[in-house]
């Protein structure tokens, strides 16, 4: 019998504790095997090192970095990955029980789609400790809701390193500017933490980065890497963010039967 294909897990982290406990268990709770976990850490000063390095052999890789930053810190995991899949997880963040199982079957189903992409659900932690989930599932452009065939990156290119903010929408970008088609998990495959951290990060560069993106874009139109007028397979808004379930414009997949 053929083993299941492999896949890396990269978390990128820089002073991830204490919630990097929880995400870490997310992973585990996928019980998916071959795995390989690549924790990048880029500058702690809180423990995480210590406690990535107490995992009892389940991270494969720990990788240092100096405030980098969280593109290159990717980008270094990717390049010493040898699975032949690809997955984000960023240190606050979870993923749901089968997520890892759910955009593989995706994958398996539609060989064409270079990666595959689920849902996203909010959620804060209340002074009580219950998790409230404020936000319909939605889909949206964040590298921890996809599962990448490696070859992507041979194909589009790392992440751009240059970018602290907004690295995800330029490299998704560049993915629909290639025509790769995605597959659609029609279940939630990311539970978002929303606190101060994060929210100030978004809130102060979210514009900023943006802005940077599509720089970029017009620097690729103008050295002729991208031809905004040629026809594509799929709507540019659909394949990076929200759409209705009959426009996710990619190749549907795994939607709820009933």
């Amino acid at each position: 019998m053929a083993r299941p294909p492999s896949i890396a897990v990269i978390m990128p982290v820089r002073n991830g504790m204490p919630l990097i406990r929880e995400s870490v268990e997310s992973i585990r709770r996928q019980a998916y095997s071959p795995l390989e976990f690549i924790v990048v850490d880029d500058g702690s000063s809180d423990g995480t090192q210590q406690y990535v390095r107490e995992l009892d052999g389940f991270c494969t890789r720990l990788l240092q970095r100096d405030g980098a930053g969280p593109a290159a810190a990717r980008n270094a995991a990717i390049r010493v990955a040898e699975a032949d899949f690809i997955a984000f997880l960023d240190a606050d963040d979870l993923w749901t029980d089968g997520a890892l199982h759910a955009l593989m079957q995706a994958l398996e189903e539609n060989p064409s789609a270079g990666f595959a992409q689920g849902l996203i659900q909010n959620f804060r932690v209340c002074p009580s400790g219950e998790k409230e989930f404020f936000t319909l599932p939605y889909r949206f452009l964040n590298l921890g809701a996809c599962l990448w065939r490696r070859e992507i990156f041979s194909t589009v290119g790392l992440l751009d390193d240059s970018l602290r903010l907004g690295e995800d929408l330029d490299f998704l970008m560049r993915c629909w500017e290639k025509d790769i088609p995605k597959a659609a998990v029609h279940r939630v495959i990311l539970h978002y933490r929303r606190h101060p951290g994060n929210m100030t990060r978004d809130l102060s560069g979210a514009g900023f980065g943006t802005v940077r993106v599509y720089k970029r874009r017009i620097e690729r139109i103008r050295m002729g890497l991208f031809d905004p007028d040629a026809p594509r397979r799929f709507n540019e808004h659909a394949y990076l963010g929200q759409s209705p379930p009959h426009q996710d414009g990619v190749i549907a997949s795994n939607r709820p039967r009933g």
